[in-house]
């Protein structure tokens, strides 16, 4: 009796030690992000898988949770000092989290399956310092894209595009953002989100500049990607560039779902292309870690534009 009693206070110890760990790690401490001066009609974005915590069913308890990530995380946004970040797979709770750490940012973000809280997201988070939200949305990849939570074409979840409209709130120019996640198992989902996508950029309400950002599940030699690429070509719509190949047209060491493993080899499926209009001026992959551990299994995508200047929005419009 005396030994199960001496085993059960160890047990009741260890358990407090580790809870008093997590609370810990949970607690969330404001970081200063020190932005650079910006140039003249430049900006600097990134898109980046951040892994959703909900992957329980993986992750659990273990090394790469999302309280173990976290502070990783929000490191790696801070480092990076983007002007604007496309999220993936973020749930509500993760954005708070990062936008409590971080708030020089805004965001704005919808759940996919049911357009408000519920679910993964595609948020897109931007500097309230630096621009004005003047208009935003969301689109399902699917027959009904207004409808929240649709899916078709052998989606095996529902999946979503969310996209903002900033106005640069010193010089006025304004650009959409476009942020993606595509299905990771149908192929002819892609192709067809591809096409869904081409056409709601070309219907966008004014004909401002664009950046398309996301983890898009395919490679850029994928026949999916192939259109997104050409599709400037042909009919109506309009011209998109692929950032990485337009900087670094021999493609070198651009892996970046590496499944924690920090490998260069693995595949490059997050993906930023812009409208013709902007220029490409520099694109890298952080693949930094802390403590030994990555922030994601995959690793964000940062690039430097420069946005042709768009002064012609009126902010009335989008305030009736």
């Amino acid at each position: 009796m005396k030994a199960l009693n001496i085993i059960r206070v160890c047990c009741i110890v260890t358990i407090l030690t580790i809870l008093s760990g997590c609370a810990g790690q949970n607690k969330i401490v404001t970081q200063d992000i020190q932005f650079e001066p910006e140039a003249e009609d430049c900006i600097k974005v990134m898109t980046f898988n951040i892994r959703t915590a909900h992957a329980w069913w993986l992750d659990g308890w273990t090394f790469n949770n999302w309280s173990n990530r976290r502070p990783v995380v929000i490191d790696t946004i801070a480092a990076n000092a983007a002007d604007v970040i496309g999220m993936q797979e973020g749930v509500s709770y993760q954005l708070n989290e990062i936008q409590k750490a971080l708030p020089q940012y805004a965001k704005y973000a919808v759940g996919r399956v049911d357009g408000k809280r519920r679910g993964e997201t595609c948020a897109i988070f931007y500097r309230k310092d630096r621009y004005e939200l003047a208009d935003c949305g969301s689109f399902w990849f699917s027959k009904k894209p207004d409808k929240p939570g649709s899916r078709n074409w052998g989606n095996m979840f529902a999946r979503v595009c969310s996209w903002i409209l900033l106005v640069d709130k010193t010089d006025r120019t304004s650009f959409y953002v476009y942020n993606v996640h595509l299905d990771n198992w149908s192929q002819y989902s892609r192709e067809k989100s591809v096409r869904l996508l081409a056409d709601k950029i070309a219907r966008r309400r004014t004909k401002a500049p664009f950046i398309i950002m996301g983890d898009f599940n395919m490679e850029i030699d994928n026949p999916a990607m192939v259109y997104l690429e050409q599709v400037g070509r042909q009919d109506s719509y309009p011209l998109m560039v692929n950032v990485w190949q337009s900087v670094h047209p021999d493609g070198a060491k651009a892996g970046t779902y590496h499944e924690f493993s920090g490998r260069t080899t693995c595949k490059k499926i997050d993906h930023i292309s812009i409208s013709e209009s902007v220029q490409a001026l520099d694109a890298r992959i952080d693949r930094h870690k802390l403590n030994g551990r990555y922030p994601s299994d995959h690793f964000p995508v940062i690039a430097t534009l420069r946005v042709a200047p768009d002064r012609t929005i009126s902010m009335d419009i989008f305030r009736k």
